[in-house]
């Protein structure tokens, strides 16, 4: 799926079905967009900051991650 593309409740509907329609796991940047939205619709709607300004790696960005592969399904041992 268009990493790209805008991040709402459609995009990570058609996501989730896309990936268990093609029984795959969502690429990195597919978490990432799922993690930005997360971001973006808590602590970024509190904070202003952007999903880009969280530094890799740092807690809140493996939170978000976590978050984003919890979402969609993914068992963090498969997936880290």
């Amino acid at each position: 799926m268009n990493a790209a593309a805008p991040i709402g409740g459609k995009f990570f509907h058609a996501l989730l079905m896309e990936c268990f329609a093609e029984q795959r796991h969502p690429t990195e940047d597919e978490v990432d967009s799922i993690a930005s939205k997360i971001w973006r619709e808590s602590h970024g709607s509190m904070t202003g900051q952007s999903w880009q300004d969280v530094a890799r790696g740092s807690d809140a960005h493996r939170q978000m991650i976590h978050a984003a592969k919890a979402a969609l399904g993914v068992d963090r041992q498969i997936a880290a």
